[in-house]
């Protein structure tokens, strides 16, 4: 989990200075913020790896292959 300060938002899109140590400013789209949140606020970033969500797009662009290669 990774803490940031919510530094501005405009246009839709959020930006968030990471409290990592590297203070590098990360830009997203501002929907993914949780409702309420403002210029100035402190929210929390966690990402998780989906095996069966990367399994199942594996498996799609497999069978795309495989129709391709029939041609």
């Amino acid at each position: 989990m990774v803490r940031a300060t919510i530094d501005r938002i405009e246009n839709g899109i959020a930006v968030l200075i990471l409290h990592s140590g590297s203070q590098k400013p990360v830009a997203i789209p501002s929907i993914l913020l949780p409702d309420g949140c403002r210029e100035g606020d402190i929210v929390t970033l966690t990402l998780e790896r989906d095996p069966a969500g990367t399994q199942q797009e594996r498996d799609v662009i497999g069978e795309q292959v495989e129709r391709l290669k029939k041609r």
